[in-house]
């Protein structure tokens, strides 16, 4: 038996570069709180959401380092040898002006160049996403998601005349990045499917984020699907989808099936699909 988590870390901070250095010397009470709860539920596998990405891996190593490896309150320390991370297209600018404000903000820092950017974001890489892994990953046959475009999937639910052409042309799906993560366990293999779909909220009577929200959803749903994934392509150029191995959905996926403001109850797409 293995045992796989997601946790929300909410450890997304003001400035690029805030969480390595707040991580620096491993006193920082939040990360502590974090790590002690990891510790004490002590999974194998696990996803982090909102947690800062850098290009360097700093903030990651320092976390694990300082924070999972060192006992918080007593708690048995953990150790993952085996850790993933990647760009987000959180804080990206897509030079464009998405949220119809009159104006293209291309200075990080304040929420309408979040707004512009491809996913919502101060900063590039806010509210990254991180994998750590107490068994080996299969990293040659990772597959991500970042820059598939929303217009490429058939019958999306981009909403109706309120992003232009040329917008459209560039626009992501994916509001931080859809990863595929095989890991080997014992010598078996799974496909660690990790997501932090937008929050269907923020938005007006186009509703943009609860569609968009509904269609990062559905990506896992129809690339589970030999009949459905074809049109996926992912950021190597390689298209289709999960070929009937097993796998395991991670990630904090902002839908619940009966309340909130989901677009269409799109967490059921998941949850009522046959493959899950």
């Amino acid at each position: 038996q293995i045992r796989v988590a997601t946790y929300n870390t909410s450890l997304a901070l003001t400035k690029k570069g805030d969480l390595s250095s707040s991580l620096r010397t491993g006193d920082s009470p939040q990360a502590r709180q974090v790590a002690e709860i990891i510790q004490l539920i002590e999974p194998d596998i696990l996803v982090l959401n909102e947690f800062d990405y850098d290009a360097g891996s700093t903030a990651l190593t320092r976390f694990h380092n300082n924070f999972l490896a060192v006992s918080q309150n007593g708690r048995p320390a953990q150790t993952y040898p085996y850790r993933y991370t990647a760009p987000s297209n959180t804080g990206i600018p897509s030079g464009f002006d998405l949220d119809n404000s009159g104006s293209v903000d291309s200075t990080p820092g304040d929420i309408s160049y979040g707004n512009d950017s491809y996913g919502f974001g101060e900063f590039e890489g806010k509210y990254g996403m991180a994998v750590l892994s107490k068994y080996p990953l299969d990293t040659a046959a990772i597959r991500t998601f970042q820059l598939f475009k929303w217009a490429d999937m058939p019958n999306n639910v981009i909403p109706p005349g309120y992003y232009s052409t040329e917008e459209q042309a560039v626009f992501r799906l994916s509001s931080k990045s859809h990863w595929d993560v095989p890991i080997l366990v014992d010598g078996q293999r799974f496909h660690f499917l990790v997501s932090h779909p937008t929050p269907p909220v923020f938005d007006g009577t186009e509703d943009k984020n609860g569609r968009r929200n509904h269609d990062e959803i559905r990506l896992w749903s129809d690339y589970l699907s030999s009949t459905s994934s074809g049109y996926l392509t992912d950021d190597n150029g390689a298209s289709g989808g999960l070929k009937g191995e097993r796998f395991v959905i991670a990630g904090d996926q902002n839908a619940d099936p009966n309340a909130g403001d989901s677009f269409q109850n799109a967490i059921n797409q998941l949850l009522l699909n046959p493959l899950v």
